[in-house]
């Protein structure tokens, strides 16, 4: 029997959980994983509470945040998929999106646990399904070697998403690593 859908939030329940899921990604940009749980309720404006109530342990909140991340990712995905034009120009798009959202993906670059029958494995598992899709039209259509697959996309992707605070002109960095990334899978 399949579990109930989860009850819909309280609008301001809702905006909570959005200001604590926020706060707990800058925190984790900042200082990592172990930033204590007060903390990021602070950083939120809400009391520690507030936060038990919705995220009753460390393992729920990074849960949420995953999610949160894969949902960013997936929608990136999807849209490189149906809006590029060839595969090779779906990844481009793809790369470019998801760069821009790189400081609200801290997880799962930087770590979230790989759990299973979860939301986030459920999401994760899409987000391969849509770049395979994507990889595979560029093997049809001639613009991605075939020996290129959507992990070496996935894992360029959260490479090139890494904060790199200390690099001068990181969007133009950033830019010529696309490029490079992309003439490297373009087919002969």
């Amino acid at each position: 029997m399949a579990p109930d859908p989860p009850r819909k939030l309280r609008r301001d329940a809702a905006e909570n959980a959005e200001r604590l899921i926020a706060a707990a990604v800058r925190s984790g940009l900042a200082e990592g994983r172990a930033v204590p749980l007060a903390q990021i309720a602070a950083a939120a404006g809400v009391g520690v509470g507030t936060l038990y109530r919705r995220y009753p342990n460390r393992e729920a909140l990074l849960e949420a945040m995953a999610v949160r991340a894969y949902r960013l990712i997936l929608a990136e995905a999807e849209d490189a998929l149906a809006r590029g034009g060839s595969g090779l120009d779906s990844v481009g798009r793809f790369l470019r999106q998801t760069f821009v959202h790189r400081d609200e993906l801290v997880l799962p670059l930087h770590g979230a646990p790989m759990t299973e029958e979860t939301e986030s494995a459920r999401l994760r598992g899409r987000v391969q399904q849509v770049m395979a899709a994507i990889v595979e039209r560029g093997h049809a259509d001639g613009t991605v070697r075939r020996d290129v697959d959507a992990g070496t996309v996935v894992r360029f992707g959260a490479l090139l998403a890494q904060p790199m605070s200390n690099v001068p002109g990181l969007e133009a960095a950033a830019e010529e690593q696309r490029a490079v990334f992309l003439r490297g899978i373009a087919a002969g």
